[in-house]
């Protein structure tokens, strides 16, 4: 467990940030970031599961900017 959610917890999160991330394909990397931040945190989710998903993020979709 992570930031207080289990493995398959984060991993459906990261699922349903993944399609948010996606919709941005057209917007610069900065507000794709502040999209997901806004999302993650009117969902309730603190700093440290916002920071682990945007890394998931990134890493898994490297952008062409």
């Amino acid at each position: 467990m992570r930031h207080g959610m289990s493995k398959t917890s984060m991993d459906r999160l990261f699922l349903q940030a993944s399609k948010q991330w996606l919709r941005g394909q057209s917007t610069s990397l900065e507000n794709r970031k502040a999209r997901i931040i806004r999302w993650l945190q009117y969902r309730g989710f603190g700093w440290g599961v916002t920071s682990t998903i945007l890394e998931r993020l990134e890493s898994q979709y490297p952008l062409r900017e």
